[in-house]
């Protein structure tokens, strides 16, 4: 009985990763249609998928969260499903408020920033994938899991280096004050995906490293 509600909670736990890796794919599809295309209406779609299917996350959440409260799993590892999903629940949050952010303000975003924003949602992409892949080995290769948690952190620190420089170059450019503090407050509000993907990396190791004691 155990074994299968065992099971029961490791395949909420991948149905709920699948709900939030398609908000995030919708996502970056609403972010470079609008920054790379210039196509808001597109931007505008995506970004309505990216909400619906973060909704999903959710019910997929709340159905992991009653499974806990039933008393499967011991308590110490109650805790720590249930903080590993709502760690990866805050980068669908994080990404639908970088959107919101974007569309609801219409910002303008300057040419010669586009690049290094590309770049950002790039690498984010592959920490999104690094997320996936350690979920995805943690249940039975814990150890296995930590290759993907150093490359999280390590992509994590370039686009931290990406954010500085950019937003270095946003308050050198020549425009109105009210504009610059947009695109800074934009700027951050998508490097805030990659920062909650570190902060779910952090809380894999301790996981693996608990294991140990």
């Amino acid at each position: 009985m155990l074994w299968k509600k065992q099971r029961e909670i490791e395949e909420l736990v991948f149905e709920h990763l699948n709900r939030v890796d398609e908000s995030l794919r919708f996502f970056l599809c609403s972010l470079n249609s609008y920054v790379q295309e210039g196509d808001v209406d597109k931007a505008e779609e995506y970004a309505l998928e990216t909400h619906k299917t973060e909704g999903q996350a959710d019910d997929v959440r709340r159905r992991v969260e009653t499974q806990l409260l039933t008393g499967a799993l011991m308590p110490a590892s109650r805790r720590d499903i249930l903080q590993l999903v709502e760690q990866v629940d805050r980068l669908a949050n994080a990404a639908e408020n970088a959107l919101d952010h974007l569309l609801l303000q219409r910002i303008q975003i300057p040419e010669d920033l586009r690049p290094a924003i590309l770049e950002i949602t790039n690498k984010t992409e592959i920490i999104f994938a690094h997320v996936k892949d350690a979920i995805s080995v943690l249940f039975k290769n814990m150890e296995a899991a930590l290759e993907h948690t150093q490359q999280i952190e390590q992509i994590e620190g370039q686009i931290d280096h990406i954010e500085r420089k950019t937003i270095k170059h946003i308050f050198e450019l020549d425009l109105e004050l009210a504009h610059k503090l947009q695109v800074n407050n934009f700027v951050r509000s998508v490097v805030e995906l990659s920062d909650r993907a570190e902060d779910l990396s952090d809380h894999i190791e301790l996981m693996v490293a608990q294991k140990h004691l």
